[in-house]
């Protein structure tokens, strides 16, 4: 099914308030404790790529899930990284990149081909 250019549009302006609530939240100083579970924070990242991932593809439909779509949006998750580095109560974590690739690729070899199957996308 294609997606309509309304849809596109909404899915384009969903992404950059996710961006904007997901920066907010990965700079805050002393961040609360959400998952009581071990590397709780990295199931964080894990989704919310994946729901970065999802809304980038919608919000561009023309193309696949190409590097365009991917890349940036893992150069967002290194950023972050990086400048978690200088806030109090945050650190630097390869470990949370990793997790934010995890989740990029998460979408693009299982989500999306199952939206595929589903003939959603």
């Amino acid at each position: 099914m294609a997606i309509s250019r309304c849809n596109s549009i909404g899915a384009q302006l969903l992404l950059g308030i996710a961006l904007l609530i997901s920066t907010y939240a990965m700079l805050t100083p002393h961040p609360p404790v959400v998952l009581h579970m071990h590397q709780g924070d990295k199931l964080l990242h894990l989704a919310t790529f994946l729901g970065l991932a999802l809304l980038a593809d919608l919000g561009w439909p023309g193309r696949g899930f190409v590097p365009a779509k991917y890349l940036p949006l893992l150069a967002f998750g290194i950023a972050i990284e990086c400048i978690q580095f200088y806030v109090p109560g945050r650190s630097f974590s390869l470990g949370d990149i990793l997790a934010d690739a995890a989740g990029l690729a998460l979408y693009g070899l299982a989500l999306l081909p199952g939206l595929r199957l589903a003939r959603i996308r």
